[in-house]
């Protein structure tokens, strides 16, 4: 069976597959509201049972496993998105010209649709062999995992790879070899109130303290290195005329390297104060490790290349700055490949779309891919 084989079963059903997303992307599926994550959950559960697959609802993830399915592949992806529920009132569902707009529409509930009719492909055009198991879409990706993460890195330590449905990077559809890793933090500092005209001099500012901090982490930001270091929520005081006692900031560090990554960690957690009557308290640590690129996942990519090639497709590889579950699966050793989902733009705002023109070839890619599974080869040498 080739990708052009898959690509010309494919051919006539970009409306159908654009009908499911559409009822997908309508049923709103805010990372915080999970009965409403749910509810898709079993909708994609439903559509999934025709092909064998029995799922398991686990609190933070469904899992969609089949009888004598090989286990070789890993296919991950999620069903929350970032939007509050009603933002379909001001960003519906709708077509114009080669794009499909909507919210999750490409980050990533396109990839699920890719996934139900790449296998409905191999299912129909190989009915005897063997499908991939398991599928896991989690329902917190969008709010950094926590809950589902344990459950992700179980299934990749059993798994020979990793095939992520996050959409291509953008609208060349390059694949994503490596994401950086990020790190989460909470800044406190606790200094001294006080007067400040009657009594400036007994205070310590908390605020001075937070500031000059502040400014030290992001001065560790470097270019060259691709390690960024940004504050994005700051606050402190109560009032104009009083020393502030508290200020508290909220930090985000990245960096392509997991050696990068520990180190910056390491720095946050030995911070200290300039005025010795500060205290500073500094909270969290690394959300998720690097995706850095293998030998055995830049196999993968070549991989995808070659399958791409049969329909004409040129799949470039690219590295990008955020971050997915591939992360997490790519640190327990298991070889992976992000981007495998549609080619669009957008994710996160208003105009997020994909390009209609993309779901048969990016599916039937992702189909070949899946068709290679049962062979998938083993873990390169030195991956835990």
């Amino acid at each position: 069976m080739t990708t052009a084989e898959i690509a010309a079963w494919l051919e006539p059903r970009p409306a159908e597959m654009l009908a499911l997303l559409r009822q997908w992307v309508e049923m709103e599926t805010p990372s915080l509201e999970p009965e409403r994550v749910g509810a898709l959950a079993r909708a994609v559960a439903e559509a999934f049972a025709a092909l064998g697959y029995a799922p398991r609802f686990h609190e933070h993830a469904l899992e969609l496993a089949r009888a004598g399915a090989s286990d070789a592949t890993l296919v991950l992806g999620h069903l929350d998105t970032v939007y509050p529920a009603g933002t379909l009132a001001t960003m519906p569902f709708r077509i114009e010209g080669d794009r499909a707009h909507g919210p999750g529409v490409y980050d990533m509930k396109g990839g699920v649709v890719q996934a139900l009719f790449g296998l409905r492909a191999l299912a129909a055009l190989a009915p005897e062999a063997a499908l991939p198991s398991p599928l896991l879409f989690v329902y917190d990706e969008e709010t950094g995992s926590r809950g589902s993460r344990a459950l992700t890195e179980a299934r990749a330590r059993a798994a020979r790879r990793a095939l992520v449905l996050e959409p291509a990077a953008g609208e060349e559809g390059k694949l994503k070899i490596a994401r950086k890793g990020i790190a989460l933090y909470r800044l406190e500092a606790h200094g001294q109130a006080a007067h400040a005209g009657v009594d400036f001099e007994s205070g310590a500012s908390a605020i001075v303290e937070m500031a000059e901090r502040v400014a030290e982490i992001a001065s560790w930001s470097d270019a060259e290195r691709g390690v960024t270091a940004n504050c994005g929520v700051m606050a402190g005081g109560t009032r104009v005329n009083v020393v502030a006692a508290h200020a508290q900031a909220e930090l985000e560090l990245r960096a392509w390297s997991a050696s990068d990554l520990q180190g910056l960690d390491r720095r946050m957690h030995g911070l200290r104060p300039r005025n010795p009557r500060v205290r500073l308290e500094a909270s969290g640590g690394i959300n998720r490790p690097p995706m850095e690129a293998t030998e055995a996942s830049l196999a993968l990519a070549a991989e995808a290349q070659r399958v791409a090639a049969e329909v004409g497709l040129a799949l470039g590889t690219s590295r990008t700055g955020g971050g997915s579950d591939g992360n997490f699966t790519a640190a327990c050793g298991c070889p992976t490949l992000d981007g495998l989902g549609l080619v669009g733009a957008g994710a996160h705002a208003p105009h997020e779309h994909i390009l209609i023109s993309s779901l048969v070839t990016r599916t039937a890619v992702l189909a070949g891919m899946l068709a290679g599974s049962a062979g998938a080869a083993p873990r390169a040498k030195g991956l835990r």
